[in-house]
């Protein structure tokens, strides 16, 4: 199966873990470049306006296909358990390019973040199939990898 995950990370979090991914899975990475600074005070509280109000932003144009992959792994922080707006602008501009897809993020929540999943699986139109969601503390002290397996081999079953 041929797959592609296409992440957003403000502060590098996501990336690590997407990076954790490619080495156990082989997959094909897309980072999604916000054209907006959100560094600082201002920009963090500029980008949680931005979720709320579920809008989206400019991004970089992207270097590969969605409609090329079996399966897209969208991968992101959540802001307040929102969508955040360089996500919501790639999903807009690729959801008819995908075949499945699946979600993992570290946030500050984690887990508890899944009531945001709705949201992500009605502006993609499809369902995920598979899900990882960990908290910030949860990637910073370690023993996640047990789940980061898990869902290697969930979607290696796809």
């Amino acid at each position: 199966m041929k797959v592609l995950a296409a992440y957003y990370s403000r502060t590098g979090n996501n990336e690590k873990l997407v990076n954790e991914l490619q080495a156990k899975l082989g997959c094909d990475v897309e980072k999604i470049v916000d054209t907006v600074n959100r560094r600082g005070i201002l920009g963090w509280l500029k980008s949680g306006r931005q979720a709320t109000r579920k809008e989206m932003t400019k991004i970089e144009s992207i270097m590969k296909d969605p409609s090329n992959y079996d399966l897209v792994i969208i991968a992101c922080p959540l802001w307040g358990s929102l969508m955040p707006p360089p996500i919501r602008t790639y999903i807009f501009e690729n959801k008819d390019k995908f075949n499945k897809v699946a979600f993992m993020s570290v946030s500050g929540g984690g887990k508890g973040n899944e009531k945001t999943i709705p949201d992500f699986e009605t502006a993609i139109g499809k369902k995920f199939s598979a899900v990882l969601m960990l908290s910030q503390a949860e990637k910073k002290r370690g023993g996640y990898e047990e789940k980061l397996q898990e869902f290697v081999e969930s979607i290696s079953k796809l």
